[in-house]
């Protein structure tokens, strides 16, 4: 196949879990793909990308097929995307224009206008659970001309600094259908795993139980990810510095773990209690901050309410009890605040009366 017949994939997001992403489908060989960069794309236009990886090794210079400024930059250029790749955060609660239907909604359209006939894949490579809700709201997926995908990655990815990566985790990506009685997603999900794969390097599975294993993933993130963001610490510090080394694991981490398993129970989900000392443990011995954590230190806003707001709601609806998860989310629901006053999103105004 020449290269001016492989699908074209865009993948907007380039912070570590974007370029790994976008640097995989590259060396796959078997389409076209493109990067949305938004801060460092002078620099990377120029110089490339200094790529630290476990799975590729070390790369310098890097550059995919074509960089794009902006998502509306894209949605201009004329290139049908099969595939957008979305590995941005997803912050429901930032501001006007964020979402994620907002925010790729250009190319949706320019999609729609490029080639009528032919079907966008949204593949949302994203934290958290009910993220799809917003898109089957927004856009007419009832006609098969758009389909929503889930990729759950397993990633020790992180943008270190301007136009450079260091990725210490195997890539493990599940990807299917939000829908698994819908074919086309189906079939969609099938065709990126083999644009995706790359024999003894990432990790590639269908999912056929989408919902499921994002619950799972959430018994790390809404837990583990929250804690180390309100601290600002990595989780083996979390573990270590608790009160005798162990109240960070038994009074915190592993009762909210316990909590998301029955709030998942709640919907009919079961999540094996294995799954909490699995978790607990595969930071214990490394220094990593997850990324929710990294935002914060950051001053950039959380992926809050699609990772801890979310399930409590279900929890409410469900009458689940939820007394460490509702501590952590109301502590953080102030940080987030803090950070959106400081990026001018919000006013405090001091009530006087």
């Amino acid at each position: 196949m020449n290269r001016v017949d492989l699908p074209e994939i865009i993948v907007i997001g380039a912070g570590g879990v974007g370029v790994i992403s976008a640097l995989s489908l590259f060396l796959r060989g078997k389409s076209q793909v493109s990067l949305v960069v938004r801060s460092d794309y002078e620099h990377v236009k120029e110089f490339g990308y200094e790529i630290d990886s476990c799975d590729y090794g070390q790369l310098n210079n890097w550059r995919p097929h074509g960089f794009f400024k902006s998502v509306k930059d894209a949605s201009e250029s004329g290139k049908f995307f099969e595939y957008v790749v979305v590995t941005t955060k997803n912050i429901p609660d930032g501001p006007e224009g964020s979402s994620v239907a907002d925010v790729i909604r250009c190319i949706v359209e320019s999609n729609g206008k490029l080639c009528p006939e032919r079907q966008t894949n949204i593949l949302l490579v994203q934290n958290g659970i009910d993220i799809e809700k917003d898109l089957y709201a927004k856009f007419d997926c009832g006609d098969g001309k758009v389909v929503v995908l889930s990729g759950t990655q397993l990633i020790g990815s992180t943008k270190i600094g301007k136009g450079v990566i260091r990725q210490i985790g195997q890539d493990h990506i599940l990807v299917g259908p939000f829908e698994k009685q819908n074919k086309a997603a189906v079939d969609a999900a099938k065709r990126f795993i083999d644009l995706y794969r790359n024999e003894d390097r990432n990790l590639v599975v269908f999912d056929e139980n989408v919902r499921y294993t994002r619950w799972r993933k959430l018994i790390y993130n809404s837990v583990i990810a929250t804690t180390t963001a309100l601290v600002g610490m990595d989780v083996s510090r979390c573990l270590q510095f608790g009160v005798g080394g162990i109240s960070t694991e038994e009074e915190i981490f592993k009762p909210g773990m316990r909590e998301i398993i029955a709030i998942a129970a709640s919907e009919g989900i079961e999540l094996d209690e294995e799954c909490i000392t699995f978790f607990c443990d595969i930071s214990r011995k490394r220094e990593y901050k997850p990324s929710m954590c990294v935002d914060c230190e950051n001053g950039q806003l959380m992926e809050l309410e699609v990772i801890l707001g979310n399930p409590l709601k279900i929890a409410r609806q469900n009458g689940v009890s939820t007394p460490v998860l509702s501590l952590i989310y109301n502590m953080l629901f102030m940080v987030q605040n803090k950070l959106k006053e400081q990026k001018g999103y919000i006013k405090f105004e001091l009530d006087k009366d």
